[in-house]
């Protein structure tokens, strides 16, 4: 739920990754289908697993694929950074935070810095490039290489993306990159987290805002991504991200800004992008 705050929340969209900053009345239970990293801007963030006693109380928390969680806020400035479907990002990031246990990560050095140019970025936004640029030089300081990807689970994910409104079934992608079912299913839950069906439903919540962003409705954007309803649209929306649709796009207000590629960006054969044109409606 939106708290009163005369700015409104701020959502950006990138292939790789997405950044949302902002605050949230009511603690939010989900169980995520990407890797996120999430931090508490002006204080710690309060997170537990439901069912269990285990709990933390940080500035900086990773959170595994396939984790269900219960965050608190506490009403005030909150950044959730959802990490590259490929695992690259967390793979990298797990190797900088102090503590791991059940999924949960905690403590990222170097957090000050970071949580610095969120509560920045959350008063005066960057163009998408800009804001790429330097949350990629948060995430990754030394400009390390990032860990190697499957090569066909990464063709399965492009396969995906690329035909995100069709339902293409496990066989047919096993099929596309010869593999047998049961292979492409080990294969994928072991670089992505979660099943390949919870991997098409998150990225269709990506292709979703992309289009309310170029000023389609919540509706049309979420049938054109390829949800079969509204209801199927909202039931996924509230399991992944643990809001309801509506809730979040009040709390946006506007300010969802989308990139259609990033500078230098690795491709999943390892090498490197050109800057992809933004699309319209992306601030200059």
């Amino acid at each position: 739920m939106p708290m009163t705050n005369p700015l409104s929340d701020l959502l950006y969209l990138w292939p790789r990754r997405t950044l949302f900053v902002g605050r949230l009345s009511q603690p939010i239970e989900f169980c995520q289908a990407a890797a996120s990293l999430v931090v508490g801007v002006d204080g710690p963030v309060q997170l537990s697993l439901p069912g269990s006693s285990l709990a933390w109380h940080e500035h900086s928390l990773m959170i595994a694929p396939g984790t269900r969680v219960r965050i608190d806020t506490c009403g005030q400035l909150v950044a959730a950074c959802y990490l590259d479907a490929l695992g690259r990002d967390f793979r990298l990031l797990s190797q900088r935070m102090a503590r791991h246990e059940a999924g949960v990560y905690s403590g990222l050095a170097g957090e000050q810095p970071l949580r610095q140019w969120l509560s920045t970025l959350h008063s005066s936004p960057l163009t998408v490039a800009e804001a790429y640029e330097r949350l990629e030089s948060l995430i990754n300081p030394g400009s390390l290489a990032y860990p190697t990807t499957e090569p066909r689970v990464a063709r399965v994910v492009e396969l995906i993306q690329s035909d995100v409104a069709n339902n293409v079934s496990v066989e047919e992608l096993a099929r596309s990159v010869n593999l047998s079912v049961s292979r492409l299913v080990e294969l994928f839950r072991a670089e992505v987290g979660v099943p390949v069906r919870r991997y098409r439903q998150w990225h269709r919540l990506f292709v979703t805002f992309a289009g309310i962003e170029r000023g389609a409705s919540l509706t049309e954007s979420a049938i054109a991504a390829g949800f079969a309803d509204s209801a199927h649209f909202s039931h996924t929306f509230r399991m992944t991200l643990g809001m309801t649709p509506s809730d979040i796009v009040a709390m946006l207000s506007g300010r969802i800004y989308v990139g259609a590629g990033e500078p230098g960006a690795v491709t999943p054969d390892g090498h490197a992008g050109g800057v992809l044109p933004a699309p319209a409606g992306t601030p200059d």
